[in-house]
């Protein structure tokens, strides 16, 4: 995961970014957090913000190649913390605050996390956080000492950012391991810079774009904060998705765009009046994460009047390899025969993608095998896991999971997971992990989790299980109390369904497929108007 001194080359960082734009545009709106009357600030704000934050860092004693851990919803100290920790040469470590302990703890050990910044409520769930060794615990919450605002007092402010270079590490972003424990992928500056170039281009940002971010910016949302800062837009901050306020918003606010994932957008239609028309302002939905219902593209297609952009990747390497443009949606609405709704749209320039067979030998178009994928973003590897890496990113290629095919005009479609892979409102369940807490349950004797079609979160957990022979099964609310007990709410099945065996083949092995199919037609998931199943 290094590069030679040779090739090593200085990397125009996020932190950069902003220093260059605050000198072009002072006053300019930088960001503002929604609701919150002192959550508005310029660019010279910002700058001067991340500045006294850097250097506070500096104070403490952490210096490049540290590694901060930020648990925060979307607010104004989560941008101000983020780039300050990159202008202190840190990494930064952004932590899903949907997650549990056990999740955290391992994340912040195995990171070996310098820095948590977070609040008083995540530490009420996280209480060891505060005696884990080398760890200095910030908060944004408090005005005394250990805040951030304390923090910005204690040393000198960076007059400008620590250089970088592109191969240097910039975030440590955890995703989920086959074996239930997260890893971390290491994004370098350079990977965060081509994220946000091909952001500029595929998304067309203009020079006053006003991005909403309604999705946290542990994930998705996060990446479009440097092509704004590139452009000198501005970013609107919402702690938490609310479609109706989301909607007033496009007015309110003029948006001009943001990400989603498909159930995001899902709630978004349900909360639209009849015969909504989207303000002029709005100029694109770019939605990824998760497969998308075909009737949600089509309904969101038109009540948006195809304003959707749509690509796929993963976060080995971020945000793009495929675009289904708006053009393409707008095909999509206009004819629902069209094989359009349910792709993932043509490999972007810059790209390759292939998909070959058991073997690693290419496949011809409409011939499904493993997609394989070179892209300018792609991760150094895993964070302190060399065998993962080095099978992951084998012979120079990031091996994905997934699979799909290449159509005769290349656009490409996903079948399914390697692995078995739950997306759930674009958060990634691992069924393994889920069935090992329920078959820890009283009353169940076998289990299978599978993902269910589902039209506001693409898909739904779903427990397939085997009673206890001669024992009446136990009641669902059971089942699902017991996995909260254990497991992160998105993580917990949504629906249980109890059946007298499991398909399975010669070697023992689950057929899920089978049950997927089965199921699907059986047990689709009816939503009230609030969203509820």
């Amino acid at each position: 995961m290094s590069e030679s001194s040779s090739t090593a080359h200085a990397a125009t960082t996020a932190a950069g970014t902003l220093w260059a734009a605050a000198q072009v545009h002072p006053d300019r709106i930088c960001v503002t957090e929604v609701d919150r009357p002192d959550g508005v600030l310029s660019y010279a704000g910002l700058r001067d913000r991340v500045a006294a934050t850097a250097g506070g860092l500096r104070a403490l004693g952490a210096g490049p190649g540290d590694r901060l851990a930020l648990l925060l919803p979307n607010c104004v100290e989560y941008v101000e913390t983020f780039l300050g920790a990159l202008a202190a040469g840190l990494v930064v470590v952004p932590l899903n605050i949907r997650l549990l302990r056990t999740d955290y703890a391992h994340m912040l050990s195995d990171s070996g996390s310098r820095v948590l910044v977070t609040t008083g409520a995540f530490l009420d769930r996280l209480p060891e956080a505060k005696g884990l060794p080398g760890l200095t615990v910030v908060r944004t919450d408090t005005v005394g000492p250990g805040s951030l605002r304390a923090l910005r007092s204690t040393g000198e402010p960076a007059a400008e950012p620590v250089a970088a270079h592109g191969h240097d590490a910039a975030s440590l972003m955890y995703t989920s391991g086959t074996t239930g424990l997260p890893k971390a992928v290491v994004l370098t500056h350079h990977a965060w810079r081509s994220v946000a170039e091909t952001a500029l281009r595929v998304l067309d940002f203009g020079p006053d774009e006003v991005i909403l971010h309604a999705a946290p910016l542990t994930h998705g949302s996060g990446f479009l904060l440097l092509p704004t800062l590139m452009t000198g837009g501005h970013s609107l901050l919402a702690g938490s998705y609310d479609a109706t306020r989301t909607a007033t918003l496009f007015d309110e606010a003029g948006v001009t765009g943001l990400f989603m994932v498909p159930s995001m957008i899902r709630m978004l239609l349900d909360a639209l009046p009849a015969g909504y028309t989207p303000p002029p302002a709005l100029r694109r939905v770019y939605y990824a994460g998760s497969p998308i219902d075909p009737e949600t593209l089509r309904e969101a297609a038109d009540v948006l009047d195809g304003r959707l952009v749509q690509s796929f990747a993963q976060m080995e390497s971020p945000m793009f390899f495929t675009v289904l443009d708006q053009a393409d949606h707008r095909r999509a609405a206009r004819d629902p025969r069209l094989p359009l709704v349910r792709s993932a749209g043509r490999v972007l320039p810059g790209v390759t993608l292939v998909v070959v067979d058991g073997t690693g030998a290419p496949l011809p178009p409409g011939r499904a095998g493993e997609i394989l994928a070179r892209a300018p973003q792609t991760m150094a590897g895993y964070w302190n896991r060399p065998g993962e890496s080095a099978a992951a990113l084998a012979d120079g290629w990031l091996h994905t999971g997934d699979i799909g095919f290449l159509d005769e005009r290349g656009y490409l479609f996903l079948v399914d997971r390697k692995k078995d892979m739950i997306v759930t409102g674009g958060s990634n369940v691992y069924a393994r992990e889920v069935e090992e807490v329920l078959l820890r349950l009283a009353g169940v004797r076998d289990a299978a989790v599978v993902g269910l079609p589902h039209r506001i979160w693409g898909e739904a957990v779903t427990a397939v299980l085997v009673p206890e022979p001669d024992r009446t099964p136990p009641a669902d609310e059971e089942i699902v109390a017991g996995c909260r007990a254990s497991l992160a709410g998105y993580r917990v099945p949504k629906q249980v369904v109890w059946v007298d065996e499991l398909p399975r083949n010669a070697y023992g092995k689950v057929l899920k497929r089978e049950l997927r199919e089965r199921l699907s037609a059986e047990h689709l998931y009816r939503v009230d108007s609030a969203g509820n199943p």
